[in-house]
């Protein structure tokens, strides 16, 4: 049966799925393209018999939903009936005699188990700031079938996706292939519009998300975090005072208890848990501050947090309820941030932990402001209930070590406890000796 559809990509879309290279790494400006070229390269794939089992690695569900039926459906529906189904519980796309499964990334460990023949990850700017994505879930999986991979998207800041791609532009590693569009490279956008929009847009911002280039830490909030993640679980010493914050949620966040030491500015503590009703989050929120000798607890109390923090504070549990707004959040994030760089804290070596604090970013809107938050499809709870602990903490004092005392010093310090008030202390401006 001959089936003829509709769809063809452009000359620069295709070149990516035209390239030999088992590793295609494709950084591209905003509204490319890449996403639906990769949809008609799956589509005409499934035609060809070029691959039975396909992945597609999104930032979240609602992003794949749009996907499917804005860019397999309308072409799909030419196809005589009974060649395609869309089981869009599943999540999974069946084309004749292939499938691809859709994913999102914010659970890696949820893709572990499969093995694919063709793999996409889109948006590896945002992805990849997990790398346990890259590293532990996705390269085991190509490993049956020497399968390939297209990793792709808008660069934000330098990390596992601009390690790829440097390997992509690296000729002596032929497995990779790096590709770089900007948004001018899409020939059916209009470019005197675009052109005149991002007249107003930051300079960087232009720079990442229209001409597609790797800057410095942009995006970056928290650096270098495993250098601060040397604590350990401890449990509460007698005289020491606590700090725990707290960041709540019922269904799909967590809530996440990060508990301090005041005395070491050290993290002794952290539990994190969902779908839990608030009268057992309450308890458990209680019996952990009481359990750390009465530790303050600094909670979220916006929204339905505000209500639990009045409950709690009428069970006796030492509460500073935090509101917070875009401002408030900046504040704490900035402090965390600064403590972090300056190792004026340390934090339990989790990898749930740190793997949230490296995806952890901000934006910049058209006006100028930053706004703080986790990737599409991340979560922040971890970042935001350090946040809140640290943000009742201070700079421990810095030990300051005495010079030694000299012999005639020690002497003169003996004598004089044994209350001979005769010896005199002289001081040799010539040698500067004490005598």
């Amino acid at each position: 049966m001959k089936i003829n559809l509709p769809i063809k990509n452009f000359p620069a879309q295709q070149s990516i799925f035209d390239s030999p290279a088992r590793f295609k790494i494709a950084c591209k400006g905003r509204r490319f393209g890449l996403t639906r070229g990769k949809a008609n390269n799956f589509i005409y794939g499934a035609l060809k018999k070029t691959y039975s089992k396909g992945l597609w690695v999104d930032t979240v569900n609602s992003n794949i939903d749009r996907y499917v039926e804005r860019y397999f459906i309308p072409h799909l529906r030419l196809l005589p009936e009974g060649h395609w189904e869309w089981k869009k519980q599943a999540k999974t796309l069946y084309i004749l005699n292939s499938y691809i499964d859709f994913r999102s990334a914010d659970k890696p460990e949820n893709i572990e188990g499969f093995g694919y023949d063709d793999v996409f990850l889109n948006e590896a700017g945002i992805i990849l700031k997990n790398e346990y994505l890259w590293h532990n879930a996705i390269r085991p999986m190509l490993w049956d079938y020497n399968s390939p991979a297209l990793i792709g998207g808008t660069p934000k800041g330098k990390g596992l996706f601009f390690e790829l791609y440097n390997r992509g532009l690296d000729t002596g590693q032929g497995n990779y292939q790096a590709f770089h569009f900007t948004t001018f490279d899409n020939p059916y956008l209009p470019v005197d519009e675009i052109r005149e929009e991002i007249k107003d847009m930051p300079e960087r911002v232009v720079q990442q998300e229209i001409y597609a280039q790797f800057l410095e830490d942009t995006g970056v909030v928290f650096r270098d975090v495993r250098a601060v993640a040397t604590a350990t679980p401890q449990k509460p010493r007698s005289g020491h005072v606590y700090v725990m914050g707290v960041d709540l949620a019922k269904v799909q966040d967590w809530t996440v208890i990060a508990v301090y030491d005041r005395a070491t500015n050290a993290q002794v503590y952290q539990d994190r848990f969902k779908t839990l009703e608030w009268p057992f989050q309450k308890k458990k929120i209680a019996t952990i501050a009481q359990h750390f000798n009465n530790a303050l607890v600094v909670i979220d109390a916006t929204g339905i947090g505000d209500p639990i923090a009045d409950d709690l504070a009428r069970e006796n549990i030492s509460i500073e309820p935090f509101k917070l707004t875009n401002s408030s959040k900046k504040e704490i994030i900035e402090k965390l941030s600064i403590y972090i760089e300056q190792k004026t804290i340390k934090i339990l070596n989790l990898e749930e932990t740190i793997a949230e604090f490296n995806s952890f970013t901000y934006d910049i809107t058209n006006s100028g402001r930053i706004i703080y938050e986790a990737p599409p499809g991340f979560h922040d709870d971890i970042v935001i209930a350090h946040a809140l602990a640290v943000s009742s903490l201070i700079p421990l004092p810095v030990q300051v070590e005495s010079e030694p005392v000299s012999l005639i010093r020690e002497e003169y310090q003996r004598l004089t406890r044994k209350g001979n008030s005769d010896y005199e202390f002289i001081y040799s401006e010539d040698t500067g000796e004490e005598f």
